[in-house]
């Protein structure tokens, strides 16, 4: 009951009383007069209608729950139109096309891959992912309703169903050009290489980020400088050998589709410094995907927070893509208790959590999180993950409310703002300083550590002055173990 009913309800009830306390003192008025000793007023006894409240409480709250239902149904079919009308603003490129019978039942990624044969699977996948993707049971056309838009790529479609599918304009260069840019490394033999990746830098091509990644820059170090030959991606001239590597996860992007990757295994955000290991050979990169994918490496970061994340703090939250923001990754609400979630309508139903579809779960993440020191405002923490989910640390962190300090995306607004200007920082201060694995060939221990970039340093420095005799590994120069 909202508090408008609970105000009429009150006055409803104090109406009562003031009748039954009237009643009661007109009564005593007369034998007061007659007699000369005085008594104290008696207490008015009220005898409420138990059953026309309970009758008005229930038409309060029968009217409200109309409302709010009113109010859903409108909200649901304005957000469903705008989708679908925001995808179909532009004809150029939407396609549309209909179940058949022998694909009855089968997911709609499964079903995209036999309509669009020149794209792999785990493609169509993000085609719906992304919000590509609308479809038309044949029982919602009939009953004139327009398409709805759907990002469940596990989800089975029925026969007769429409689907109308928008591709995005091809922007992929048809090659990778070598660029001699300046690369940290710090070990390298011929079947891999680790670098120290500077801020800034993007580890492989994408839209948006054609040239100046590490890629580009590998291509021209291996071509042109490496001791140890240039291995089976790149070309004895620079050029990168277009390849797709299907079957091969990398850590860090969750199934999105990358066609320029080059030994690549793993993934760094763009404002993230740190550990990278690249494959130099096909059979280290196979060794060493399968190592990430099998929780094998050792993966630990350092992060300055806004706030404190806590002693030895364990994170184990489910990470999904963002419904509306698909750029951005989040926490996925347990379902249980989807309805107290904060999520507008739409956000439930591109969640899969609307009444056409089941909940979205997310994929599991586990971060495990240690506050090395704190100065009342901002922290220096250790992370460690045994997943690799993109984003993962920066929306772990931002579920605690203790942010990554730089954060644009995830983080808070005034306090980057600061940093900003105090430091001239404009990026996550966050650094993947240590990794841990089982050389691909080898099989010998291999540690590596890094220390954090020189801007990071200078703000923990400030928040942890003894940090540096502490934990000297975090503050001093970089550090190779190979087990012998």
């Amino acid at each position: 009951m909202n508090l408008s009913s609970i105000s009429i309800l009150f006055a409803y009830l104090l109406s009562i009383q003031q009748i039954h306390a009237f009643s009661a003192t007109k009564g005593s008025t007369a034998s007061i007069s007659r007699t000369s000793t005085l008594f104290a007023k008696p207490p008015p006894t009220a005898k409420f209608d138990l059953e026309a409240i309970e009758a008005l409480e229930a038409e309060l709250d029968y009217q409200e729950k109309l409302k709010n239902q009113k109010d859903d149904t409108v909200e649901q079919q304005e957000e469903e139109e705008d989708e679908w009308d925001i995808l179909s603003a532009d004809l150029d490129g939407l396609k549309e096309y209909t179940v058949p019978d022998e694909l009855h039942n089968k997911r709609i990624d499964a079903i995209l891959k036999e309509f669009e044969p020149d794209m792999s699977r785990s493609q169509c996948g993000s085609l719906v992912s992304d919000g590509m993707v609308a479809i038309l049971t044949p029982e919602e056309e009939a009953n004139g309703q327009k398409p709805t838009v759907t990002t469940r790529k596990s989800l089975k479609l029925e026969k007769g169903t429409k689907l109308h599918v928008k591709h995005a304009v091809d922007e992929t260069p048809t090659e990778i050009v070598a660029q001699n840019l300046p690369l940290s490394i710090l070990y390298e033999d011929e079947h891999m290489i680790v670098l120290n990746k500077a801020a800034g830098m993007v580890v492989h091509p994408a839209v948006g980020n054609w040239d100046g990644t590490v890629v580009n820059a590998l291509a021209y170090y291996l071509a042109n400088e490496s001791p140890f030959g240039s291995g089976d991606f790149i070309e004895n001239d620079g050029r990168v050998k277009p390849d797709k590597a299907e079957g091969v996860d990398v850590d860090g992007t969750d199934g999105e589709v990358v066609t320029f990757r080059p030994g690549i295994v793993h993934r760094l955000d763009k404002g993230t410094t740190g550990i990278l290991v690249v494959a130099k050979t096909r059979e280290s990169l196979t060794t060493l995907s399968e190592s990430f994918a099998n929780r094998e490496v050792k993966k630990t970061y350092v992060a300055v927070t806004v706030g404190n994340p806590g002693k030895r703090v364990v994170i184990d939250k489910p990470i999904g893509r963002h419904p509306i923001h698909r750029q951005r990754m989040r926490v996925v609400p347990d379902p249980s208790k989807m309805n107290s979630s904060g999520m507008s309508l739409k956000e439930r139903r591109a969640a899969g959590m609307g009444s056409k579809s089941t909940a979205v779960f997310g994929r599991n993440a586990l971060s495990f999180v240690d506050t090395l020191a704190f100065d009342g405002k901002l922290g220096v923490a250790q992370v460690r993950i045994e997943t690799g989910r993109t984003h993962q640390i920066r929306v772990h962190l931002q579920d605690r409310t203790t942010p990554i300090y730089g954060d644009d995306v995830y983080g808070f607004t005034d306090w980057n703002k600061r940093l900003a200007k105090s430091q001239g920082i404009q990026r996550p201060l966050l650094h993947a300083f240590k990794l841990e694995l089982t050389h691909p060939v080898s099989k010998k221990k291999m540690v590596f550590r890094a220390p954090m970039a020189e801007d990071m340093m200078t703000v923990a420095q400030g928040i942890w002055p003894t940090g540096s005799e502490e934990r000297p590994d975090l503050f001093a120069p970089t550090d190779v173990e190979i087990e012998e």
